[in-house]
């Protein structure tokens, strides 16, 4: 299939499909006599780990990382993937950790912030370093 085709599969621009394959996380299409990239059905395939892995919040190096060897599952080091997972886990228990403080420390600023405003007054500037 050519590119078009493979783009609209897949949902993605052709540029990305392009970008993609220039980062070596797709593997090169053969060329038609006119040059025209055809791709095979492996590489609807590969575009979709992409988009999973993307969606999971890899980035390109660690899919790169994981994804050696031929681009197809088959070539995929397994226990690398489950290794990468596993750290992203730990990546995301870390974001949710800070984001839960950041919540916190929104909701006393602004009853701060409401309580001062009841009584005519602005936050000073040593009650705005006590929040950091």
């Amino acid at each position: 299939m050519r590119i078009g085709q493979l783009a609209s599969l897949s949902g993605l621009a052709a540029h990305t499909i392009r970008f993609y394959e220039s980062k070596g996380l797709l593997n090169k299409p053969k060329r038609s006599i006119n040059g025209y990239r055809i791709y095979d059905k492996d590489a609807l395939q590969s575009l979709s780990r992409i988009q999973c892995a993307q969606r999971l919040g890899f980035s390109l190096e660690d899919m790169l990382s994981v994804m050696a060897g031929d681009g197809t599952a088959q070539g995929m080091d397994h226990d690398k993937m489950l290794e990468q997972l596993d750290m992203r886990l730990i990546e995301v228990d870390i974001l949710l950790g800070q984001l839960s403080r950041q919540k916190q420390d929104i909701i006393d600023f602004k009853v701060r912030l409401q309580k001062n405003w009841d009584q005519g007054q602005c936050l000073q500037v040593d009650e705005i370093n006590q929040l950091n």
